[in-house]
């Protein structure tokens, strides 16, 4: 399992549990929302374009 599976396993479990823990209102919980999918948005386009050994390529 690389880092790249790690972060998404992490990012998605806090993406579930966040709205069950009561720690936010409406509108941070929207913020947080947007700020962790940002996060996998930039590190997904990392991985796709900046990085050299991807897991599926196309030509493949």
């Amino acid at each position: 399992m690389t880092t790249f599976h790690v972060i998404h396993i992490i990012a998605g479990a806090w993406l579930i549990i966040s709205p069950y823990l009561n720690i936010f209102d409406t509108r941070n919980l929207m913020v947080n929302s947007a700020i962790i999918g940002a996060v996998v948005l930039l590190y997904n386009l990392w991985f796709l374009f900046a990085r050299t050994n991807v897991d599926v390529r196309p030509d493949a």
